[in-house]
């Protein structure tokens, strides 16, 4: 990948105050606060919606470490450690942030967004570098935050994780670019959600640096589907729950271990009825992507999974009439969020 565009920060800074002013206005109108599910769909733009929730726990882990540094109180203790698990599970579930607090995230979020698209691999350097100077560094983690360019940086996250020290995985990151990013993935390509929230201006966001020869390279104006593209590499050690690439049915024992991880904490909460769970733009999705555009066979779908009498028992249903018939691609976002709705009315069944 030719290095040949930088973002213009101080367009994006006030691009992104000018968003997040927007959307807050528009959705505290008529609520006082925002939950972690209405965090996960609050935009069309899946990447920004998980970059808030990324940002979110990242202050809550730094505020956890700074209390757990006290001098009075023994926080290796077995007790302690598994009491605090237990917190944080309970106040995972109880997220609600009122406008003051949430527009700032918002807008941090977005800037990262807009460097993650305009300049990929300098951010992903970043991101990797802070994180390898973490007391407890999180590589596998960014795999459920960051969905942008995944193939790209894939590579230097195995070299972290197999050995933290290494200098080698900055070699790693620049190859991985230079071997899987794809133009196609464009910075107006990816942001074109956010744009038909709020117009961008791509020719101030993104300053051009001469190409060779004195040319100028120009992104690609074909538009693609958020996320599509860049699906977070699976393996056997990162607990995804779908393993094997190509998998033509969903393994619901590696699927209820996943979502009974604090891995999705944010989602937790259980529902009576799936459709209880979805958001505007997951029933537009799932409409789309799952069943065909067809919202009567979605209907349908939903009545059935909510009739069935465990996780395991819907999972088996999911396998046997829709993932084949209706060509269900099982490593994707849409069927792991689906899955996550039908763990959520099962949840309470489970304790």
């Amino acid at each position: 990948m030719e290095r040949q565009r930088s973002l213009n920060t101080e367009y994006a800074v006030r691009y992104s105050r000018e968003f997040a002013q927007n959307l807050c206005k528009e959705f505290f109108e008529s609520t006082e606060t925002i939950s972690g599910e209405e965090i996960a769909t609050l935009t069309p733009c899946r990447q920004l919606n998980l970059m808030v929730i990324k940002s979110l726990f990242e202050s809550w882990q730094e505020q956890m470490e700074r209390f757990s540094r006290s001098p009075f109180f023994d926080f290796q203790d077995r007790k302690v450690v598994s009491a605090l698990e237990d917190f944080m599970n309970v106040l995972s579930r109880a997220i609600k942030i009122r406008q003051e607090d949430f527009e700032p995230l918002l807008e941090r979020s977005l800037e990262k967004v807009l460097k993650l698209a305009v300049e990929p691999m300098p951010f992903m350097e970043e991101e990797l570098e802070g994180q390898s100077k973490k007391s407890s560094p999180d590589f596998k983690g960014l795999r459920k935050y960051l969905k942008w360019h995944a193939t790209s940086w894939q590579p230097a996250v195995e070299v972290l994780i197999e050995s933290p020290e290494s200098p080698a995985w900055r070699e790693k990151l620049h190859q991985g670019f230079d071997d899987h990013f794809s133009e196609d993935a464009s910075p107006e390509a990816l942001l074109e959600q956010i744009h038909a929230i709020l117009p961008i201006d791509m020719g101030q966001l993104i300053i051009w640096e001469a190409g060779p020869e004195g040319t100028t390279t120009r992104v690609s104006q074909e538009p693609v589907e958020d996320d599509l593209d860049v699906a977070p590499l699976p393996d056997e050690a990162s607990g995804e729950a779908f393993p094997d690439e190509g998998a033509l049915s969903i393994d619901p024992a590696l699927a209820w271990a996943r979502f009974e991880s604090e891995e999705h904490a944010y989602m937790k909460g259980s529902i009576e009825h799936i459709r209880d769970g979805m958001g505007i733009n997951q029933r537009i999705m799932f409409t789309k992507r799952l069943f065909q555009g067809n919202p009567d066979l979605m209907d349908q779908a939903l009545e059935e999974l909510d009739r069935t009498d465990s996780f395991f028992d819907a999972v088996s249903l999911m396998n046997s009439s829709f993932v084949n018939t209706l060509k269900w691609d099982v490593q994707s976002d849409e069927v792991q969020e689906l899955l996550q709705l039908v763990f959520r009315k099962f949840d309470e069944a489970s304790d």
